[in-house]
């Protein structure tokens, strides 16, 4: 061989052993995915968990298979999960590496690996991997929504769960975003787990889109008298609903708390209380549509007061909610206890003044003249105190010229 093509041959071997490299670096993604699961198949455990993780060093994202087949194994052999450390550790790599390249085809998988083995370690790290390859999956949603409603059981009979691996299910529903974790997510948000899922819980909460008002609804529906006060509470402040939302959610909470079966005191209390709230949310909007409910309240309220169950502020809050209403209706019912008023009065001579100019002043409100009669008759009524009889004319002349 001459000098020259010598030197030619010297010159093209690097380019060569570059060549041949990248033919390797390029090998189909397929065959490397079969050379990893049959090396996985034939290995022990201690080297199947270096399969895992030298596949997980190629920073291929065709190797999802490979991480399914090591999460599998370890639910094939799930007895040994207590005795042999050698499998979670397999089984914490696997659910990384399946988070990290997203494989979703892995989520059923990784779903009942957590169920079956409650060991801190495995749990979070499913949950990991849930919140990303488990987005858009309803029954994924649903059993993890299912799960954390069983947990927010067991914590209110006094036991206390695996309190991180709460947290990272609230973070995980937050991440996966389907409406039927509200209520679960509500429920943990509320119960004193601790400060991390108490602050994680409404974020998530917060995360999840839809239709806010029915959400609420919901809560205020299905859940326990208390949930549903602190329901209402959050749904009037929530930057996500807007004004007729709110009304028509206290409308609903009005609702519920008066038609609520409630067995014993305690219970009873916290449906008078809802009341009390959804009556003070809704007054101020104008919402006429809740007439109905508002007298209802009223009455209910007012028997409560005569029976020393409830302060005069909320039935003067009742009443002020009547004037808000707007209605004929609502005039009628304020006119008849106007009545009683002054019967009561011209009889016994003894009046809360309080009252009766709460009365007086939300029927020149209502402006409605079938407060006319008896306005003029509380004129008649000297033991009024002048401030109640010059309310009453004042307001008796602006009927007068409506």
């Amino acid at each position: 061989m001459n000098s020259k093509l010598l030197r030619k041959v010297v010159l093209c071997l690097p380019l060569l052993f570059l060549l041949a490299a990248g033919a390797s670096w390029s090998q189909d993604s397929q065959d490397m995915l079969k050379s990893y699961l049959r090396n996985f198949a034939i290995a022990s455990l201690e080297v199947k968990v270096q399969v895992v993780l030298d596949a997980g060093k190629s920073g291929s994202k065709d190797l999802g298979p490979l991480y399914l087949r090591a999460v599998d194994y370890v639910l094939e052999n799930f007895s040994y999960l207590e005795t042999d450390q050698r499998f979670r550790t397999l089984a914490v790599a696997a659910l990384d590496l399946i988070r990290t390249t997203g494989f979703a085809d892995a989520r059923y998988s990784v779903w009942k690996l957590f169920q079956t083995d409650t060991s801190r370690e495995v749990r979070e790290s499913a949950l990991k991997a849930l919140a990303v390859i488990g987005k858009g999956d309803a029954e994924i949603a649903q059993n993890l929504t299912l799960w954390l409603a069983a947990q927010n059981s067991v914590f209110q009979t006094g036991k206390v769960p695996d309190v991180p691996v709460i947290l990272a299910a609230v973070r995980t529903l937050g991440a996966l975003g389907d409406p039927v974790a509200f209520p679960a997510l509500f429920a943990a948000m509320n119960l004193g787990y601790t400060n991390d899922v108490t602050s994680q819980a409404r974020e998530s909460l917060l995360a999840i889109p839809g239709d806010y008002r029915a959400l609420f609804n919901g809560i205020l529906r299905d859940s326990s008298l208390a949930e549903k006060k602190l329901a209402l509470s959050m749904a009037m402040e929530s930057a996500r609903l807007v004004d007729a939302d709110k009304g028509a959610v206290a409308e609903f909470a009005l609702d519920v708390g008066l038609h609520t079966a409630a067995a014993d005191n305690q219970s009873k209390t916290l449906a008078r209380e809802l009341r009390f709230l959804a009556a003070k949310a809704l007054t101020g909007r104008k919402w006429s549509k809740a007439t109905p409910l508002a007298i209802e309240h009223f009455d209910a309220v007012l028997l409560e007061y005569e029976r020393g169950l409830a302060d005069r502020r909320f039935l003067i809050e009742a009443i002020n909610l009547l004037g808000d209403m707007g209605s004929h209706e609502a005039a009628v019912r304020l006119t008849q206890y106007l009545i009683l008023l002054n019967s009561y009065t011209e009889k016994v001579r003894e009046f809360d003044s309080t009252i009766v100019l709460a009365v007086i002043e939300n029927l020149g409100r209502l402006g409605d003249k079938v407060a006319f009669d008896d306005l003029q008759y509380v004129e008649y009524l000297k033991s009024y105190s002048p401030e109640v009889l010059a309310a009453a004319r004042r307001v008796r002349a602006g009927l007068k010229w409506q």
